[in-house]
């Protein structure tokens, strides 16, 4: 992608984005994306989204418009799972194993969660009230994992223009350890409350948590990661942040 703005190819992109937002025609928009991404510049997508705010469409449509051309446009590029481009080093296959980890463990939470909601009781030690905090306490260690990604990918790939990218996906991460302090909250006060109200919050929690979180995975893994591989060929870089990484090597998910 090119680092410098230009006009021209900021009202292409408008009138491209515009057309996303209506066309069923996806795969002559993929072709235009394809050809198209290799231009933009962080500039003129700030150019392009102003231009949309000012045709009436909301920011968060704007953003969906966004995110939608970067994977059309590096799909054609990513034919594959883009971490069989990756070596083994690389931080982004640490992040993304990470990623797959934080995966079993949701589908573990909605399955002894769907088991609880169908008991009439349970005692404190019961397998699936163990189970829970076993999943609870490994999604605790998703703030060393969101930590790593505020603190040393993100800005490297914020300094090069990506700003409005980020804006949804690092509001996310509050939100997401949010709702995993409330699932840890909720099992330590078990013991006192009602084993319904118990049932009802941890349904609830859980309907909101795993939905958001497979989402923001998506996001990252999909549109994020292969935009920063796109942009970042700088070796030297990534062997920084690598060394960075390394100090903190793999957050407390896996263990």
């Amino acid at each position: 992608m090119n680092k410098y703005g230009n006009k021209k190819i900021a009202e292409e992109l408008t009138r491209f984005l515009i057309e996303l937002s209506d066309s069923k025609n996806k795969e002559t928009l993929r072709k235009q994306a394809n050809r198209l991404i290799g231009s933009v510049s962080p500039l003129d997508f700030e150019r392009a989204e102003s231009n949309l705010i000012q045709n009436g469409i909301t920011p968060r449509k704007i953003h969906q418009l966004s995110t939608s051309f970067i994977m059309m446009g590096l799909a054609e590029r990513e034919k594959s799972d883009l971490r069989l481009h990756l070596p083994d080093y690389h931080i982004l296959r640490k992040v993304m194993a990470e990623h797959e980890m934080i995966r079993c463990f949701l589908a573990d939470l909605e399955e002894v969660a769907e088991r609880i909601s169908r008991a009439w009781q349970l005692s404190p030690s019961s397998s699936e009230l163990m189970q829970l905090s076993h999943i609870a306490e490994h999604l605790n260690s998703l703030e060393e994992h969101i930590g790593r990604e505020d603190d040393v990918l993100f800005p490297a790939l914020k300094a090069r223009g990506w700003k409005s990218l980020f804006y949804r996906i690092e509001s996310e991460h509050a939100y997401i350890q949010t709702a995993v302090d409330e699932l840890i909250k909720l099992i330590v006060v078990f013991e006192k409350m009602p084993f319904n109200n118990f049932k009802t919050k941890l349904m609830s929690t859980v309907r909101y948590l795993c939905p958001l979180l497979r989402e923001h995975l998506f996001h990252e893994d999909r549109v994020l990661f292969p935009l920063a591989i796109s942009t970042m060929g700088d070796e030297k870089l990534w062997e920084r942040l690598r060394k960075i990484c390394n100090e903190i090597g793999y957050c407390g998910i896996h263990l």
